[in-house]
Order: structure tokens, then sequence, then C-alpha cells
């Protein structure tokens, strides 16, 4: 079983071509390091973290349509740097309220020599949010004033909040399975298309709900 960041990305991105492993590689050692002070990922788990995270980010890139994105709530930047990493052709907007994560994006941004990415401290909740890409991304996104609703308010709240920047037209999320119990009505009024994203490594399925304004 690899325990090492090397081995982890050589058994799950083998066919990788070597610029592209080099960048995840510089990307998560960074990662890990800043984790161990400053809690930036879901776990201290490297082998789950690349497994869990940065794989089903990675295929969540490769279902993604869209010319610019913003990735909102970006914390330790997955899937946004992902994103970034293999579409250097592509705007990616890395969104977060707190200090520590835009620290820590501005880094890996400058480490990575990543052109495309532009890194910006904000919190999307807050009233005069203006998003300026054409695609939003979500993945594991909290705050405060949706943490009591239930998964269908909370789907609704930032949907309804994401539709108050005119230049968004779609948005995603990677998210679990509640987003298939999702009511008729809310399914109609989003345009909500979902895709069950199997992982090779866990039973349990992720799934991107694709949203379109």
């Amino acid at each position: 079983m690899p325990t090492d960041v090397s081995s982890i990305l050589n058994e799950v991105f083998h066919n990788l071509i070597e610029d592209k492993k080099h960048l995840l590689q510089t990307y998560l050692d960074l990662l890990f390091k800043w984790h161990k002070t400053s809690n930036i990922v879901s776990s201290s788990d490297k082998e789950y973290v690349i497994k869990r995270e940065v794989y089903d980010s990675y295929k969540l890139t490769k279902f993604m349509r869209g010319q610019s994105y913003t990735d909102i709530g970006s914390g330790g930047g997955l899937p946004g740097i992902i994103l970034a990493i293999f579409n250097p052709e592509k705007e990616v907007v890395l969104l977060d309220r707190k200090s520590s994560f835009i620290d820590f994006l501005e880094l890996a941004k400058a480490e990575l020599m990543l052109d495309n990415v532009n890194v910006v401290k904000q919190d999307f909740l807050v009233k005069d949010t203006q998003l300026m890409t054409d695609t939003v991304i979500f993945k594991n996104f909290s705050n405060k004033l949706i943490s009591k609703m239930t998964y269908e308010e909370k789907f609704i709240y930032l949907m309804e909040s994401t539709k108050k920047s005119k230049s968004v037209s779609k948005a995603y999320m990677l998210t679990g399975s509640p987003v298939i119990e999702l009511s008729d009505s809310c399914i109609s009024e989003y345009n909500i298309k979902v895709e069950k994203l199997v992982s090779p490594f866990f039973s349990s399925d992720r799934f991107i709900a694709e949203v379109n304004f």
C-alpha cells in the first residue's frame, strides 16, 4: 500500500503525462505541508485525499463545459487548481472568504505558475457578490447561513445566489447521494442533470449535478 505522494499519484494517475503529474505532486506537497498547521483539506490521510478528493475533482473537470470558472469556497483548491492545471487555456477564479485559504491559494498559484488563475477573497453569500465567469463550481461548500437547512433548501439557496450574477449560465456541484432525491419541481426549475461519478477506489459513489440557468 503506497503512502508517499509520488507512489500514490503513480497508482491513481498512471497514464498521466509527466509534466501534469509533476504539477500535481508539487501542488499536493504544498497542500499537505500547509494542512499540518492550517487544516485546509478534508483529511491528513494522503491516500484518501488523492483517491477521493483529487481523483473525483479530476473526473469532475472532464465532465464540465465552460470557458471561465469560479470555484466557490475553494478552500485548498479542490477542484479549482486541478481544473487550472489540466486546462491552462481557461480562466479559473478561486474564491474564498478565509485568509488562511487565500494565503495558500496565492502560494500555490505562484509555485505552480498558473497564469490562468485569479485568487479572490470574498464571501460568496454577501449581497453584492457579482461573479464574472460563465460557470461556477461547488464542492463541499459550507456556510453558517445555510448550515441548518435541508439539502434541497441549501441547493436552492446556492442556485438563487448564483443567478444574481448575470454572466453565469451554468453551475456544477460535486456532491453526495441526496442530490438524486431533489423534488421534481426543483429539478425542473433549475434544469438539473445528474451524472454518477463511479469511483474505482471506493464503494460509495459521488454525483455531478449540472444546473443550467
